[in-house]
């Protein structure tokens, strides 16, 4: 009883994140994906598949981009494969890593592989202000819409260093389906993002894939970033101080995969803390503050959800704390608003899938909602215990 008259105070500590997102979602629902069309005088793209494994699904991905170039009829680009294996690609040059490279700053990971393309591009003289890079991972799908939206981006000079909207419908019925439930979260978020990209101008993270920058841009800032595992959202902080609002919203749609596994799933979450955490001590100290209370109420979220319900039941509350009665309809709201993440992301992540199906899959995610939101903190948590040791690249 007197947990319960307590921990329910956690729940307010996320809550502006949510009001934000809610907030967000209404604003920017019609600019989420921006209506594309066909270029007249295509820049050139540099598609970048950079991989540390999962090699046999990297073909695909290749043969995906050819194709949907052809089908667009677009032929002013290349398709490069950066890896530290040595394995070609039927329609892709491969970019090989070789083992003992080192950057001045020893950087380490994906920072490492990205680093080097980079110097490659240097000197093939590609890092000019009329090539753009867009960045994939190796199970990345890009869309016809998505391509439309980059060439129309780049096409109109638009900002130097542009995202957009990443949904997970790939092997939607392989694997965990709890995970998949799981990550509806993060297309959702992608409203958040592109609230960041298209007004503010300052990035408070980035996705290392749907990732579209001038390669000039990209070359000066470089990715010579040790001990950190979350390279992108480091890049887009650097590149805010070097060069200010550059940052834009290219509206284009790249499909890709959630975990198989659950026991993937807190990998992947682990080392997107681990990036966090690393990044903290080269931060300004207002983004060492945002950062940490993202952070923050990422792991109690989940923890608090689970005493509100009871909180709001016991008169005990209401007698000891007269003003719970007044803030009680922001509770409701809150909660309401966690409900429609995971509506709104499954939607989006199951797309695909017939209409009897998706109309079950949101059933589904309705009633396992508040558990997901515990699930959500469990990565964290068991990160202070056994924190991830190295970067862990998970099946796809």
């Amino acid at each position: 009883m007197i947990v319960f008259n307590y921990i329910w105070i956690l729940w307010l500590f996320g809550m502006p994140i949510y009001f934000k997102l809610a907030y967000d979602i209404i604003k920017f629902r019609k600019k989420l994906v921006k209506k594309t069309f066909a270029s007249i005088n295509p820049k050139r793209i540099l598609f970048q598949i950079t991989t540390i494994g999962n090699m046999e699904i990297v073909q695909d991905s290749v043969d995906n981009i050819n194709r949907i170039c052809k089908e667009v009829g677009f032929e002013n680009y290349k398709v490069n494969v950066v890896s530290e294996i040595n394995e070609s690609f039927d329609g892709a040059t491969t970019i090989t890593v070789p083992q003992n490279y080192e950057t001045f700053n020893k950087a380490k990971y994906k920072a490492r592989a990205l680093h080097y393309a980079v110097e490659q591009r240097e000197k093939n003289g590609e890092n000019t202000e009329d090539i753009w890079i867009y960045h994939l991972d190796d199970e990345s799908m890009i869309t016809k819409q998505g391509l439309l939206s980059i060439l129309d981006h780049a096409d109109n000079n638009r900002e130097p260093i542009a995202e957009g909207l990443i949904t997970y419908p790939n092997k939607i019925n392989v694997g965990s389906k709890l995970v998949k439930y799981l990550d509806a979260v993060r297309p959702t978020f992608c409203y958040s993002c592109c609230a960041m990209l298209e007004s503010q101008k300052k990035p408070d993270w980035l996705h290392g894939s749907n990732l579209f920058l001038r390669a000039d841009v990209e070359k000066s800032i470089g990715w010579d970033f040790p001990n950190t595992c979350a390279e992108d959202s480091l890049f887009g902080y650097l590149a805010h101080n070097k060069y200010g609002g550059i940052f834009g919203w290219h509206g284009g749609v790249l499909e890709e995969q959630s975990p198989f596994t659950f026991s993937d799933f807190i990998k992947q979450r682990q080392r997107w803390i681990r990036g966090n955490i690393e990044n903290l001590s080269r931060l300004g100290i207002w983004e060492k503050v945002k950062a940490t209370y993202r952070m923050a109420s990422w792991f109690l979220g989940g923890v608090s959800f689970f005493t509100l319900i009871p909180s709001l039941l016991i008169k005990q509350t209401y007698s000891q704390y007269p003003f719970f009665l007044i803030i009680t309809p922001f509770f409701v709201l809150n909660t309401i608003i966690l409900f429609g993440v995971y509506q709104i992301g499954l939607e989006m992540n199951f797309a695909k899938v017939d209409k009897k199906q998706r109309i079950y899959e949101h059933i589904q995610i309705l009633v396992l909602s508040p558990l997901l939101w515990c699930l959500e903190s469990i990565p964290m948590i068991l990160y202070f215990f056994k924190r991830a040791p190295k970067f862990y690249v998970i099946k796809k």
